[in-house]
């Protein structure tokens, strides 16, 4: 089996895949003061309520969380006896990164085009929503052309909240109106409504730039709870990026 291992700044995803099928999906808190100990612990745990059996032969990882690189390392080579694929410059993904930089480019940015180009089969766009709300195009022939990233959803409701006096923190759910009618509501409005619209605005620019077509699939943490504002989304798939780690796993045998 291999384990796909996400890294974000707030949630971990985590991924089990047989070679046929996905056998279990988690999602952890990120915290990066962890030891290999400790998510090892955490790890061996999960597998056992999911009674899952069979030993990892690799673990296949992207990280936007630099200090905790070496910690799965050695969770993957010292607790797992696993091989450890870091996704990074050197490795074959299938696509050509044509950016000013292509080291820039974050692997999990990387693994969403991969997974996204493979589903769409043409020009596509990822949104992923995380602790940034990241878009990352592709165009034919395979070819990673660009990301946009703005603030994440939950990072900019939380900043309204430290920034200003009076305004809370308020929880994450769909508004019934643009216009809301106390607090509350009025911060959902603006927030989750202006950022679907956010989402919506900045894939029509980008599916312009595309050439007027392009296919958009959405994941992360929030793809779920925004689908339904999502007018230019054609696809939600809350596991794209382990998808992407699993085909970038496969061509790098």
């Amino acid at each position: 089996m291999i384990l796909a291992a996400d890294i974000g700044n707030s949630l971990i995803t985590l991924g089990l895949h047989d070679g046929e099928a996905w056998r279990a999906r988690f999602r952890l808190r990120t915290v990066p003061e962890k030891t290999a100990d400790e998510y090892a612990v955490l790890l061996q745990n999960l597998f056992r309520l999911k009674g899952l059996e069979g030993e990892v032969s690799r673990v296949v990882l992207a990280s936007a969380v630099p200090p905790l690189v070496p910690v799965f390392r050695e969770l993957g080579e010292g607790w797992l006896g696993a091989e450890v694929l870091v996704v990074g410059p050197g490795v074959r993904t299938g696509l050509s990164i044509r950016t000013d930089n292509p080291a820039e480019v974050g692997p999990d940015l990387v693994a969403n085009a991969v997974a996204a180009y493979a589903r769409f089969q043409g020009n596509c766009i990822a949104v992923d929503f995380g602790t940034a709300t990241s878009f990352v195009a592709v165009a034919e022939p395979g070819a990673l052309v660009g990301v946009a990233i703005a603030p994440g959803l939950r990072t900019g409701m939380e900043a309204l909240a430290e920034r200003t006096a009076q305004l809370p923190r308020v929880p994450l759910g769909l508004p019934s109106s643009a216009l809301g009618r106390n607090t509350v509501s009025a911060i959902q409005a603006g927030t989750i409504l202006g950022h679907a619209a956010l989402v919506d605005g900045l894939v029509r620019r980008i599916r312009t730039e595309l050439g007027g077509k392009a296919k958009t699939v959405a994941t992360g943490e929030w793809a779920t709870l925004l689908s339904p504002l999502l007018s230019e989304v054609e696809a939600v798939d809350p596991w794209l990026t382990l998808e992407g780690l699993r085909l970038i796993s496969a061509r790098n045998p």
